[in-house]
Parts: C-alpha cells; sequence; structure tokens
C-alpha cells in the first residue's frame, strides 16, 4: 500500500468517524432552540380595579403597560341636599366604560375607578339614580385618550329643585312629584316619578293601586265635560309597580301640539287609607 492510498484510507476512516458520532450524538445534543420549550409572548396586562384585564402587549417590548394606554379615573358625586327620604348614596353606583377596541365593563365608580384603555375614543354612560335627581357628566366622561393619558370622568347626581309636592291633610299623604330631564321636549323621553309618604312620620306608604291619567291636549283640563267624554285628549297609564312608595313611568310627547303645560291626575289607594287624588303638571318645550 502505497502512502497516497493510505492518506485516503485516513481521511475516509476520519469522515466516517464524524458522520458516526453525528448520528450518535445526535440524539443527545440537539439545537438551543429544540431543547428549550416554545415561549409564546406572555400578556403585560392592565388591570383596572375590578381585576379585568384590558390591553395585551407582547413579551419583549420593554416599556411598561401605562406607556401604552390611557388611564381614564371615574368619580360619581351625590348631592342630596334638601332630600329628606329615600336619598342616594354612592355607595353601590355603577357605570359602563366603552373603549377603543374592547368590550364596555360594568365598574363601581363611587370611589374613583381607574380604568386602562386602549388609545382612541371612549364614552361613559350612568344609570340615573331616579326621577328625583338631576345628571350631569363632566365633558371629559366621553372623547378621545391617548397613550400614557391620564383623564378624570365625574358623574354628579343632584337632588332636584323643580319638585312638586301634594299633601291630603284628611289621609296624612304626602306626593312628590318631579320628572326628568328638568326641561322636556316634544319627542324626547320623560320620566315621570312619584314618592308617597306618610305627611305625618314620613315613612314610605304602602300602595295597592295607582292610575295616572295625563292630559295630552295642552289646552284641556279635567275641569270642563268635553275633556272627560274626549279619549283623545288624555291616556291613562294602570299597574304600575310601587316600590316603598316611589313609582314612575315613562313617557314620550311626541306630537308637534305637545308643547305647552300638561296636566297629570294621580289617583293612588293606599293599604291603610282611603282613595287618595292628586294632581301635577309638566312643561314641554319645543326643541330649538
Amino acid at each position: 500500500m502505497g502512502f497516497s492510498a493510505f492518506i485516503y484510507l485516513s481521511i475516509v476512516f476520519l469522515v466516517l468517524i464524524a458522520i458516526g458520532l453525528v448520528l450518535v450524538l445526535g440524539g443527545l445534543f440537539k439545537p438551543i432552540n429544540a431543547i428549550l420549550p416554545r415561549v409564546y409572548a406572555q400578556p403585560c396586562e392592565a388591570f383596572h380595579n375590578t381585576g379585568i384585564p384590558i390591553l395585551g402587549l407582547l413579551m419583549g417590548q420593554t416599556k411598561s403597560c401605562s406607556s401604552f394606554v390611557g388611564h381614564l379615573t371615574i368619580f360619581n358625586e351625590v348631592n342630596n341636599s334638601r332630600c329628606s327620604l329615600n336619598c342616594a348614596s354612592a355607595s353601590n353606583y355603577f357605570a359602563t366604560v366603552f373603549g377603543n377596541g374592547s368590550k364596555s365593563i360594568s365598574i363601581r365608580s363611587s370611589d374613583g375607578a381607574n380604568v386602562a384603555l386602549n388609545p382612541g375614543n371612549y364614552t361613559v354612560i350612568a344609570p340615573q339614580l331616579s326621577g328625583f335627581y338631576d345628571q350631569t357628566l363632566s365633558p371629559s366622561c366621553s372623547g378621545t385618550i391617548g397613550a400614557g393619558e391620564s383623564i378624570i370622568c365625574t358623574i354628579t347626581n343632584s337632588y332636584s329643585n323643580n319638585i312638586q309636592t301634594w299633601v291630603d291633610k284628611l289621609n296624612r299623604v304626602k306626593i312628590q312629584f318631579s320628572y326628568s330631564p328638568p326641561f322636556p321636549f316634544v319627542g324626547n323621553l320623560t320620566q315621570l316619578s312619584f314618592q308617597a309618604t306618610n305627611s305625618a312620620n314620613g315613612q314610605p306608604i304602602q300602595i295597592s293601586h295607582i292610575r295616572i291619567t295625563l292630559i295630552t291636549n295642552v289646552t284641556a283640563n279635567f275641569n270642563t265635560s268635553t275633556t272627560i267624554n274626549d279619549r283623545s285628549d288624555f291616556v291613562v297609564f294602570e299597574n304600575i309597580s310601587s316600590n316603598r312608595g316611589a313609582f314612575s313611568l315613562d313617557h314620550s310627547f311626541n306630537s308637534a301640539d305637545s308643547a305647552g303645560t300638561h296636566q297629570l291626575i294621580l289617583k293612588m289607594l293606599a293599604k291603610d287609607n282611603e282613595p287618595v287624588l292628586a294632581s301635577f303638571s309638566v312643561q314641554v318645550l319645543l326643541p330649538e
């Protein structure tokens, strides 16, 4: 065997050894990305105070979540000035937030709730406490929020000053009436709210039957026989439920001739009293 043949066989032998090592050790040594488990991007979540995630942030983005979302803080204020019975509380008050690219969220807003929102448009909607409270939302309760921006939304519910009172001294019944919005317009839905109490001790009255008659013709009144006989001049509401002497109904003054003062006649039967009659009025305006 010549020297060149020896060199050739040596090279072949080394190649075979190398191939054997690869085959044998291939099952023991794998690339680092094959040994380590696949890591999926974990979300960096932003939470509001009810613990609901709002935004997902991919792993590897080193900036904090707060720089990628806007923060909306919602406060609810209740003004009970001049309120003496069934006054509202902010403790169990909820508001609903609609944000860009996320589902609507219901949050408790009495002590200030912080909501993390995607940049973009947002809206806060809050239920009205009752017809005896006027509600206002600050302009910042809707609009556009940017990443890293902080905005405060304030919801204010104030006991209404346009409350009408009817007292039946014989039966010791006091009925309070209010409507919302405070300036109803033709075509808008108006809430008519009532509260019946014992005029002697201020306690709510248990009511067994309620009948409300609304005169739709502003030029008519129940002092004339023509109104009583013309069914088109009024609408009657019955089967109204009451909770601790409080009850309400919604009505829309739709016709163009609805502008003006409407009379309301309430007939109420309390469980421990004779039937009680009361009269109230609603001022309806034409939209400008």
